[in-house]
């Protein structure tokens, strides 16, 4: 009897350690996980559309598969039409789907970059599935182009969610540009390192790519369109312990193209990231200036400061206006329900401002009270000026601004009664119509410059020097002497146009200059800032170099005004510092912050410098 008694307690242990082990080999399959990830579609460019829509018909083939993560540059040029074409071939697709938008969703948006808001859903994303949180951020910067930032609105969101993540979570973070591009990635990673994160997906580079950022591994996938030797999109398996990536695509060899299928990725995971955080700077005041007030808005700003009497407004992309005193208190604040790409104007007592949803609001300047609202019914994108008139038999003002489509409207300003509008431009209407004495002048993402007589709005002239939609000037804030006017284009031509004719004066690559441009106060000088590493002063009427200095301030494509102050010329820079250049000498003020510059305005005896993350700083020169 004891022998059969101990054979039944060796069954009893027996189908214990059989159900525990079943129970291991369950456990361990319910943490696999295939996903799609794709990036670069490029929706809008020549055999973009076809091909994506291959790539769905596989990924729906493809079993087991979870979901889909899109990686950005949707689109093309992230138009309305481009973007709904994506997402309307996206409704074939079996399973759901996550997407973030790349530099090219946003660089040349119409709405401030609510197009890919309102068609996807959200720029951002956050999906929780067994132990695994999957978030991806935007990267991309709204009207800028060369490199990414993350926003503040981005960051804070991206805090509050990581506050509901528990700690054994594994996060896998996605966003369109890589680390290495991004100017304050450190301040997402830093984030994210303090959870259990596994693994850093962007896309951009159009090639597979295995990497590391702060020993985090950071995963490059390949371009969705053919315009490479490879492209498709890759499956993403993950398990317990392990990460695997597998490519599915085509591959070209000679002229033609065969599907291929490659496993390119496979190990560990991160056992455990390295909490230490990437060391970052923020203001640094280099005593070369006199620091009087500083504020932190927290949020994106695409136009600087408009310098009022008692003070400036601030106009922030989602659509707040801020009005200061001069020592930085804060007079009123209103919220105007809509994205503000477009740069408000003061005209006596009222305040004129534009949103992405068309409204053009007249604004009380004491109190901020909108009086009125007229509905243009499309996008206003340009900065709006105003321009004095005689008009229905009184002396009044007139204000002028662009839209999405590149009508450029005058109404009385008073009474907002149209005075005309002008449908030349077949091209958003970005940067700051010129007004001179008898007409206005302003450029177009269709290529072209126009001229217009200003009291009545016909056409006088236009002008290119190169007919494309990506070299168009229409970034650029020019600069005028009344009788010349000078342009920066994306093809790093500097050109010199005759405001009577429109006939170039002069045209020159020589200095690889990107669309930021400044002119002396005697109309003598012109300086030209490159795309890397250069400064350049040139004689305003020849072209020729005065002088040329090498930096060391890397890239730089972010677009500004280069603005005379006493006897120097002053900028911000895309890596967050503002210059001084003074006597032949390259001096740096202080570094505001580390995203892009915005341009310096004037405020009475004090200089108003600012940047995209709505950080507001004035200063004056020693």
């Amino acid at each position: 009897m004891a022998a059969l008694q101990l054979s039944d307690d060796v069954m009893k242990i027996a189908k214990l350690t059989l159900f525990v082990l079943i129970l291991g080999v369950f456990a361990a399959f319910a943490q696999n996980l295939k996903i799609a990830w794709i990036s670069d579609t490029h929706i809008g460019a020549p055999g973009s559309d076809t091909t994506f829509l291959k790539h769905i018909n596989l990924m729906n083939e493809t079993q087991d598969l979870a979901f889909l993560i899109h990686t950005g540059d949707v689109s093309e040029i992230g138009s309305w039409e481009q973007l709904e074409n994506a997402e309307n071939m996206l409704k074939s697709l079996k399973v759901k789907y996550f997407a973030v938008p790349g530099n090219h969703d946003t660089k040349w948006t119409n709405m401030g970059g609510m197009e890919f808001v309102r068609i996807f859903g959200d720029d951002k994303f956050r999906f929780d599935t067994l132990n695994y949180s999957f978030i991806g951020l935007n990267s991309g910067i709204i009207l800028r182009g060369g490199g990414g930032h993350f926003a503040p609105e981005q960051i804070e969101w991206l805090k509050a969610q990581l506050n509901t993540i528990s700690d054994k979570q594994e996060i896998y973070f996605f966003t369109h540009i890589p680390m290495s591009d991004i100017d304050n990635w450190y301040k997402v990673v830093n984030l994210l390192r303090k959870k259990n994160l596994k693994a850093i997906f962007v896309g951009h580079g159009h090639a597979n790519k295995d990497s590391e950022v702060d020993m985090i591994p950071q995963i490059q996938g390949l371009c969705s369109t053919p315009n490479r030797g490879t492209y498709g999109f890759n499956l993403i398996d993950i398990s317990k312990d392990d990460l695997k990536i597998t490519t599915v695509g085509a591959v070209r060899t000679d002229s033609s193209f065969s599907n291929t299928q490659f496993k390119w990725y496979d190990k560990k995971k991160l056992a455990r990231v390295n909490t230490l955080p990437s060391g970052s700077k923020d203001f640094t005041d280099y005593k070369v200036v006199t620091v009087h007030d500083k504020i932190d808005l927290d949020k994106t700003m695409l136009v600087s400061p408009v310098v009022h009497k008692n003070g400036f407004l601030a106009a922030t992309l989602d659509g707040g206006l801020y009005n200061y005193s001069k020592n930085m208190k804060r007079l009123w604040a209103i919220d105007l329900d809509a994205r503000i790409v477009s740069r408000p104007i003061v005209v006596g007592d009222y305040i004129y401002a534009g949103t992405v949803d068309g409204d053009l609001c007249q604004i009380d300047f004491n109190t901020g009270e909108v009086l009125q609202t007229l509905g243009i019914n499309e996008p206003i994108t340009s900065q709006i000026v105003s321009f004095p008139i005689f008009f229905r038999e009184r002396q009044t003002t007139a204000i002028v601004f662009g839209t999405a489509s590149g009508i450029l409207y005058a109404y009385e300003a008073t009474e907002l009664t149209p005075v005309w509008k002008s449908n030349e431009a077949k091209g958003r209407i970005e940067s700051i119509p010129v007004v001179l004495s008898d007409r206005v002048i302003y450029s177009a993402w269709d290529g072209m410059t126009y001229c217009l007589d200003i009291r009545t709005g016909k056409l006088n002239w236009k002008w290119s020097e190169n007919v494309n939609f990506y070299y168009s000037t229409a970034s650029c804030m020019p600069v005028t002497n009344g009788d010349y006017i000078w342009f920066v284009s994306p093809d790093k031509t500097v050109s010199c146009v005759d405001v009577l004719l429109g006939k170039t004066q002069w045209k020159s690559k020589e200095f690889t200059a990107w669309e930021s441009i400044g002119l002396s106060d005697d109309g003598k000088t012109i300086w030209i800032k490159s795309l890397e590493n250069g400064l350049h002063a040139l004689n305003a009427l020849t072209g020729k170099k005065i002088k040329s200095f090498s930096t060391k301030w890397g890239v730089d494509t972010n677009p500004v005004q280069i603005r005379q102050v006493g006897d120097a010329a002053v900028f911000g820079l895309q890596n967050g510092s503002f210059m001084e250049f003074k006597k032949d000498k390259l001096n740096e003020l202080f570094f505001l912050g580390q995203a892009r510059g915005l341009s310096i305005e004037k405020m009475g005896d004090l200089f108003i410098a600012s940047n995209m993350d709505g950080r507001i700083l004035t200063f004056s020169l020693k």
